[in-house]
């Protein structure tokens, strides 16, 4: 599944990078991090064929990693000789669902606002979902994709992210401070 507030289209170029052969769904809504937790990506999940979750890794998820390699490929093994509670036990994931109507409702309403063409609406929903949930790195790597989608397409400019980070935590805490 692909995490892309953006829709599909913006999903399209990383699945046709990694080679994917496979369907892949696309979460435009955070719906699923709503309901496993997770508020930051890149995140590896993988369900079975009953749609039990048998693996995630939240935040830093990548196949160029052999660690994570490693984990999707014991579970595939074991998956394969039918020991599912073994395969289960790699790590199981949280599966209580969060309190955050509100901003599943913002990530919604700004995807809905973006695809009627008002980007400035966009970015004023998800900036209140960020607010009232400003370690939601979901929510705002959305904001930064759609303000420089430069640093994102083709590729992801992560000592910029680091950078954008810093700024915007250093420009919270002063607000913090004033409103203090």
């Amino acid at each position: 599944m692909a995490v892309e507030i953006q829709g599909a289209e913006a999903a399209r170029p990383w699945l046709d990078r990694a080679g994917a052969t496979f369907s892949t769904v696309v979460d435009s809504a955070n719906v699923l991090g709503e309901v496993l937790g997770y508020k930051v990506i890149p995140n590896g999940i993988l369900l079975d064929e009953v749609g039990a979750v048998r693996f995630h890794k939240f935040g830093g998820f990548s196949v160029a990693n052999s660690a994570d390699v490693d984990a999707i490929e014991r579970l595939l093994a074991e998956s394969a000789t039918g020991d599912a509670a073994k395969a289960g036990a790699l790590s199981p994931a949280r599966t209580t669902a969060t309190p955050a109507a509100q901003r599943v409702t913002a990530l919604r309403q700004g995807l809905d606002l973006l695809h009627a063409g008002d980007r400035e609406g966009a970015l004023r929903s998800w900036r209140e979902a960020l607010a009232a949930d400003p370690e939601n790195y979901v929510i705002r790597k959305q904001i930064w994709a759609v303000e420089h989608p430069e640093r994102f397409y083709p590729t992801i400019d992560f000592a910029w992210q680091k950078e954008q980070l810093a700024l915007e935590r250093e420009r919270e805490r002063r607000l913090a401070e004033r409103t203090e």
